[in-house]
């Protein structure tokens, strides 16, 4: 298979496909196939999961052959490993008086198991491997610290197939013997809502992207949706490009809640003072935006707002406007810090704004300068050699600091009631910089953002130094 694959940013709006399947990459027709799984706003089974996620700290255990769900985690006990010149050792020894040994479903005296249901495989193979993979390498930074109170934390993960009633199954699987989920990425989630939901002692932290999922008292997210948008980049957009912004023209895709979310976006862009002309929602089928650039052109449009593509369908627009010699101003509300963006798009890219919620995490800047940003490229090299840097990534690895952090705060014996508590008592997190403040106790969703804007073929920020967000504006409504 074509060593190729990308993802459909959320950029706190947008979230949807990457496109990595066991081990390998997809092709650009799979990308393309991908848009219909785009939502607003980060080891498998046997049934198509990855038989391997690169090297680094992670050994893999459990019954593959039957295909239950695999259990991963650190290296094996009390190894040593050496991964780009570092050495961590996996195990450590339990706090004075012990740790309580088996306090709960999925917990020994050695080990905290919890599960992730993600979409592994099915119509789009790989399509969110990112966020195993971001999980994954955040337990092994922390096994490589020795783990929470002398246990290593361990991953058992189901294959959603991107398909609800596999989601519902596995969740379903999962739940009696796991301690809680963590990390899970579905475009089904809502489907495996019903089993989540039934048990609401059963802590749930993952980005949720259904409604039901969202409204669950037990699921904590570290980047709740809300259902409008932040204003700070609007007032930026609006005071920038004066009379364009009352001739904007957009383009979201049309698929599932999106469309919903779309009218909420559109709402906020009304509050800043703009005006859309055109709005054009695409299918999944979608690939030649040219009869979109003419139909915009002739409906006034004078800027483009673009809010619902990844790499290679940002790339698509961006290369059909520049062909019809169009020089608006092309804004991306978080969808186009993409690496597959910048590679099809060449010369073309130069110019586009984007603004977004996460740090420029695959940057070299942004590493040297942010100590989570290193520690998140270091990790997911390790743990995924041949993933590329994704935003799923980064939902799972900032769902995994959100879950240990709690688990920290929870204390030695740990259960799942006192997991749900400290989960309830975090009212500000950001991943230790890595990702913009939220409130995952309140379901309040971030404000704060950065922009960046594409010269010379690369991504550099403006008005907002290196390590930082700019917390200009609100959310609307």
């Amino acid at each position: 298979m074509p060593a190729r694959r990308s993802h459909l940013l959320v950029g706190a709006v947008v979230v949807a496909l990457s496109l990595a399947a066991c081990g390998n990459r997809s092709d650009s027709a799979l990308r393309e196939r991908a848009a219909q799984a785009q939502l607003y706003r980060g080891d498998g089974a046997t049934q198509g999961a990855p038989q391997a996620l690169g090297g680094g700290p992670v050994a893999t255990t459990g019954p593959q052959a039957t295909g239950g769900p695999a259990l991963v985690g650190g290296q094996p006990e009390g190894q040593q490993s050496v991964v780009a010149g570092r050495s961590s050792t996996a195990a450590a020894p339990a706090p004075a008086g012990g740790n309580g040994g088996a306090t709960a479903v999925g917990v020994t005296a050695d080990s905290i198991t919890v599960g992730n249901v993600s979409d592994l495989s099915g119509p789009v193979p790989g399509i969110f491997q990112g966020a195993v993979v971001g999980t994954q390498a955040y337990f092994a930074k922390i096994n490589s610290e020795g783990g929470i109170y002398g246990r290593q934390l361990k991953l058992a993960i189901g294959d959603g197939q991107l398909d609800c009633s596999r989601n519902k199954a596995v969740t379903a699987d999962l739940a009696p013997k796991v301690f809680a989920f963590v990390g899970s990425f579905s475009l089904y989630d809502d489907c495996g809502s019903d089993v989540i939901g039934a048990k609401p002692g059963l802590p749930d932290v993952h980005s949720a992207i259904g409604a039901k999922t969202q409204e669950l008292r037990n699921n904590f997210s570290f980047a709740p949706m809300g259902k409008g948008w932040r204003t700070g980049p609007l007032a930026f957009y609006r005071k920038t490009f004066g009379a364009k912004w009352q001739h904007i023209g957009a383009i979201y895709a049309n698929v599932g809640g999106s469309a919903a979310i779309w009218a909420g976006v559109k709402k906020a862009i009304a509050h800043e003072g703009g005006v859309v002309v055109s709005e054009y929602g695409y299918g999944p089928t979608d690939t030649d935006f040219t009869s979109t650039i003419i139909r915009m052109r002739r409906d006034g449009v004078q800027m483009i707002y673009n809010t619902a593509v990844d790499g290679a369908y940002g790339a698509r627009f961006v290369n059909a406007a520049r062909a019809q010699q169009v020089d608006w101003p092309i804004v991306f509300g978080g969808g186009a810090y993409d690496k597959t963006f910048l590679a099809q798009a060449g010369a073309n890219a130069d110019g586009v704004w984007n603004d977004q919620q996460y740090t420029m995490f695959f940057n070299a800047s942004d590493a040297a300068n942010i100590p989570a940003v290193k520690d998140f490229q270091y990790w997911t090299d390790a743990v995924g050699k041949d993933q590329t840097k994704d935003l799923y990534e980064v939902y799972g690895w900032a769902s995994a600091a959100l879950y240990v952090q709690a688990l920290k705060a929870a204390g030695p014996e740990v259960t799942q009631a006192k997991l749900m508590t400290a989960l309830r008592a975090i009212k500000s997190f950001n991943a230790d910089g890595l990702v913009a403040t939220s409130d995952p106790a309140d379901k309040k969703p971030a404000t704060c953002w950065l922009l960046a804007k594409v010269v010379h073929g690369t991504y550099q920020r403006l008005d907002s130094p290196a390590g930082t967000f700019r917390c200009d504006g609100s959310y609307y409504p």
